[in-house]
């Protein structure tokens, strides 16, 4: 427990990205040791006031009326405690659930009925369920990491670093540590397990940064073919049951060709064998794949990856069919700006459910300054203007953006994964990441960037929503995986 949580003495807590409003302020003690009372003379009447009060907290007395020599002894020095095994653990768990995981974890140690309680999987339902009302915290990551060896990376990943009360991009790396040659690269997140991968010597890891697990996935299929391909645009895909716990993963891999091609290969790693497998599928038409840009888009437990010529190809790491699926952009995009710009000022990603797809103008002169489009078809690809924006309609509340607007320059990072009005940009001329609320039609600073900004874009950063409960990794079958667990020191 916090000691600031404590200083509060219980008061409505609306910073801590963890907390839900009122929360019970308590650790292991409160339930073994009540707060002593006043001292009271050694009367029978005094003794048996003594044990009204402590009757008020539930406690049990050793020791009864009768038994002159425990009565005689002192207020304070009366034996009593209260029976663990005796509290209802709807009860209890109904208090557990009110503190930040972190804690809730640790009150594993305090008994085995508390271990047996906590670590039981309908535990995880009741506290998600618990904070489903409350949007999870989320960041976003720069994707590039600058250490010498992946278990720095988790331990800078640690809950304590990234749990903060004001949004942010996270560096994981100092500008001095962006010089040094290792490199680490955050490639895909779900169900909060992130995949990683190390450049170079090309080697993939998948971690849940809450327990510190880890697994390093195999180089590549046993039966491969002399050759060695080429690999990019990774993506992950997991399972959960219905008690949020992660029962498998699947790691995606596409082979880079060169031109356009009727089909697309690609590798899938499924945690529940431990192998990579091959997949050719098939196209209806020529495609080619961007390879410039971040991974797939995963809506639904569906890869998507961006094809030239204006639109995604899909594809189910857990189906059966090898075919893929075209999904095009909507009708009225700017494709010559895409084209021009090579993508740089259009977003398309999942918030609150849905594919959403961004166009920024690059050019102040152009009239219309935001259009926004869902996909309220999935299945028949449809499209569906939300709203376009002038950039006469623009304000700020901050003074020295709002002096800006009328030419400033913006690139969109990331939509909010709770909040379809809100999106963030990267405002060029003022150096700082914004929001621009959709129905306010306002435009707020969100933080300053310690780290940089000259090369922020969607291609270089990732939105991370913080786990409400660890996900453990499913062990893999394969004794020859690296798998592993950092601990605190």
């Amino acid at each position: 427990m916090d000691a600031a949580a404590g200083a509060n003495g219980g008061e409505e807590n609306h910073n801590h990205p963890n907390e839900i409003n009122d929360p019970i302020v308590m650790d292991a003690r409160d339930l073994v040791i009540a707060p002593p009372p006043p001292r009271v003379r050694r009367s029978r009447r005094r003794r048996q006031e003594f044990r009204r009060y402590f009757a008020s907290y539930s406690g049990t007395l050793s020791g009864d009326d009768n038994d002159e020599d425990k009565n005689e002894l002192s207020v304070m020095d009366l034996d009593w405690f209260y029976d663990l095994s005796n509290f209802p653990e709807s009860a209890l768990l109904e208090i557990l659930i009110r503190l930040p995981v972190k804690s809730l974890f640790r009150y594993k140690c305090v008994c085995k009925n508390w271990l047996d309680l906590i670590s039981h999987p309908s535990s995880s339902r009741f506290y998600v369920s618990s904070r489903l009302n409350a949007s999870s915290p989320f960041r976003l990551f720069y994707r590039y990491v600058y250490v010498p060896e992946f278990k720095e990376v988790l331990r800078r990943l640690k809950p304590d670093v990234y749990v903060s009360r004001e949004f942010s991009v996270l560096f994981l790396s100092s500008l001095e540590e962006q010089q040094m040659s290792d490199q680490f690269k955050v490639l895909a997140v779900s169900n909060g397990l992130v995949m990683f991968c190390l450049l170079g010597p090309l080697v993939y890891y998948v971690c849940d940064p809450v327990t510190r697990q880890w697994v390093s996935l195999p180089r590549g299929r046993q039966n491969a073919l002399i050759r060695h391909p080429v690999f990019f645009g990774e993506g992950l895909v997991s399972r959960v049951d219905e008690n949020n716990m992660v029962m498998s993963y699947r790691a995606v891999r596409v082979e880079c060709l060169l031109g356009e091609s009727f089909s697309v290969n690609l590798e899938v790693f499924a945690s529940e064998t431990g192998v990579w497998t091959a997949h050719r599928l098939v196209c209806p038409r020529k495609i080619r794949l961007l390879r410039r840009g971040i991974g797939p888009i995963n809506f639904n437990g569906i890869l998507h990856w961006f094809v030239h010529e204006h639109g995604m190809v899909a594809f189910d790491p857990y189906g059966n069919s090898n075919q893929c699926r075209l999904i095009q952009f909507p009708d009225g995009c700017d494709t010559d700006n895409e084209e021009k710009h090579d993508g740089l000022y259009r977003l398309c990603n999942v918030s609150q459910g849905k594919l959403r797809y961004l166009e920024i103008a690059p050019e102040p002169s152009e009239i219309i300054c935001f259009s926004m489009w869902v996909l309220e078809d999935y299945e028949r690809g449809e499209w569906v203007m939300e709203f376009q924006v002038t950039r006469s309609d623009l304000f700020s509340d901050d003074e020295s953006l709002s002096n800006l607007l009328p030419t400033a320059t913006f690139i969109p990072l990331s939509f909010h994964p709770f909040d379809a009005n809100v999106v963030y940009m990267r405002c060029v001329e003022r150096s700082c990441i914004v929001t621009y609320n959709v129905r306010a039609k306002r435009l707020d600073v969100a933080c300053e960037v310690d780290g940089g900004v000259e090369d922020l874009s969607w291609r270089v950063v990732i939105p991370v929503v913080l786990p409400m409960w660890p996900a453990p990794l499913p062990r893999p079958p394969n004794k020859s995986l690296k798998r592993s667990l950092i601990c605190d020191k």
